[in-house]
């Protein structure tokens, strides 16, 4: 199968081409590129329009994001998140698609979410990523997947889990705001490419938005702990924290896909450390 995977130097794009370069013929488009060992019998375009291939399947991983200390203008989120959709769905009508979505689009929800969770962004970025998702339904075969806060080795550096790593293995002293009571959801980047590689497996039409989430929800205090164990760093508490907390039920996409998350977080958690340390 030919598989275009937008975004590819990304995060999850990088590794997603990697995994699924092993079965199947990967073209990569990347708006930026970065320095990632991408396998060479994969080739990238920078441009839409020198893809001379068609490709039978589309993952759009692009997005420009919103999150931690990082925060894209509201013109480069629409560009990009939607209009840059529309412009693939258009180029290549025929084609199965993929778009990666973000559970963002539930907005601050104190309800437990799940995939017929009702709608309410709350920032730019949120209303992008559902724009998005709608310009990706003008392709009938199109999968929605929105997925919690990804992790694993090079994910970004500007959110909690690599803010905490950080400090532990520079001071050996984890900051954590507020008293740590902050639920996150966290899904390591193996296992959302197995549900994308679920998704592309999948015979049946998929007619709902599929939630990429791990079974169970971690406090602040919680990851902190884990990290601090396995640094053998100290917490010390500070300031105040009003995030919102959120919790998933994902059992719908659970049973259309046979698909669960199944690394622990600890696990992950201590991967994503041993790598930081090379």
């Amino acid at each position: 199968m030919k598989i275009l995977i937008t975004g590819i130097y990304g995060f999850l794009g990088s590794h997603l081409a990697e995994k699924i370069g092993r079965k199947h013929t990967v073209i990569g488009l990347y708006n930026t590129e970065k320095e990632v060992g991408l396998s060479e019998n994969i080739t990238c375009f920078s441009q839409l329009d020198s893809i001379d291939i068609v490709p039978d399947l589309i993952i759009m991983c692009h997005a420009a994001v919103s999150s931690g200390g990082i925060n894209a203008d509201k013109d480069r989120l629409f560009q990009t998140n939607v209009d840059f959709t529309k412009q693939i769905t258009e180029k290549f009508p025929s084609a199965r698609s993929i778009y990666i979505s973000s559970v963002s689009v539930y907005g601050n929800s104190t309800e437990i979410i799940d995939e017929q969770s009702v709608l309410n962004p709350e920032s730019d970025y949120a209303l992008s990523k559902i724009l998005g998702e709608k310009e990706a339904r003008q392709n009938p075969n199109a999968v929605i997947v929105r997925f919690s806060s990804l992790y694993g080795n090079g994910m970004k550096e500007n959110t909690l889990i690599p803010n905490y790593c950080n400090q532990a293995l520079d001071t050996k002293l984890i900051q954590v705001w507020g008293n740590g009571s902050r639920f996150q959801n966290y899904i390591h980047v193996d296992d959302a490419i197995s549900l994308i590689e679920k998704v592309i497996e999948c015979q049946s039409k998929i007619y709902f938005p599929l939630l990429g989430v791990s079974s169970k929800e971690y406090s602040n205090k919680e990851t902190a702990k884990i990290i601090s164990r396995l640094t053998n760093s100290v917490i010390d508490y500070v300031m105040e924290d009003y995030s919102a907390s959120f919790y998933f039920n994902n059992k719908a996409t659970q049973k259309a896909l046979n698909w669960q998350s199944e690394i622990e977080f600890e696990t992950g958690l201590e991967s994503y450390i041993q790598w930081k340390k090379k």
